[in-house]
């Protein structure tokens, strides 16, 4: 006879945060397309960063448009955008577990839920900070060669090399978890993919169209604050690590958002 005591003893008990993320990440190695997406961003980041030199050195410099110093930032310049790439990787990483309904076995081993959620993020976080922090380092260590062609350089100071390196690491990563968040809000893959590209793009210049005060209120948008961390200084805006922090708060705030939605909703 099979007591209470030997069926609550036999039951798995629920995964924590580490097993979480273990299995999280062997769902991401499993598919071949999420490969193909982070390859993609990193060889585009590592390409800008080689292109941009090469570009400035070949410059067409008969224009005054054209006739400017090398600075560092160029070498980082398209990261901004080239993110959006992989905040779209974040939505699919939920939205497909809809798609597929392996989500009702996941939220099975996992009936807290907010490990799930949390576990998905440290994962596209820690990809999407490796990506930065690899592509502007290999960016910023040949572009002084690549310049040098031309007989051209840039100052680079130990504080602006760790604003551009580490900033591209932590603003990918943290737009990365925006992606999760939609995803997890919106649950359905092309709704996701497109609703974060709204978000990221079409949102911001709404608040032009119809205030005077429209360019100032765009720049506390996640990717026009966050890419004030590529800015040259002096270039005006909210700073490079105010304007990181602006970021950080949206991605905390639809975090929160998202993990209390998460939590609540039927699988």
């Amino acid at each position: 006879m099979t007591t209470t005591a030997s069926v609550r003893r036999d039951a798995p008990s629920p995964v924590g945060l580490g097993g979480a993320i273990a299995s999280e990440w062997i769902k991401f190695r499993g598919l071949t397309s999420n490969h193909v997406l982070t390859a993609f961003t990193l060889l585009l980041l590592i390409a800008n960063g080689l292109a941009m030199p090469w570009a400035y050195v070949y410059r067409d410099r008969s224009s005054p448009k054209a006739d400017y110093d090398a600075y560092p930032e160029m070498i980082v310049d398209k990261t901004g955008y080239v993110g959006i790439i992989l905040a779209v990787l974040a939505v699919l990483m939920i939205t497909n577990e809809y798609r597929s309904g392996q989500i009702g076995t996941t939220l099975l081993s996992a009936p807290q839920r907010t490990p799930v959620l949390v576990a998905k993020s440290a994962i596209i976080a820690g990809i999407s900070f490796t990506i930065g922090i690899v592509s502007s380092a290999i960016g910023f260590a040949l572009a002084p060669a690549i310049l040098g062609v031309g007989g051209y350089s840039y100052d680079l100071s130990p504080a602006d090399a760790l604003r551009l390196i580490l900033g591209s690491g932590l603003y990918l990563a943290t737009l990365s978890i925006i992606g999760i968040a939609v995803g997890a809000l919106i649950r359905n893959v092309v709704a996701g993919v497109l609703g974060v590209i709204v978000l990221l793009l079409i949102v911001p210049v709404i608040p032009q169209m119809f205030t005077e005060h429209g360019v100032e209120i765009t720049g506390f948008f996640p990717i026009q604050a966050g890419s004030q961390l590529f800015a040259q200084p002096g270039s005006g805006g909210l700073g490079p690590w105010t304007g990181y922090l602006v970021l950080l708060a949206w991605s905390v705030a639809l975090f929160a958002i998202a993990a209390i939605t998460f939590k609540r909703r039927d699988a």
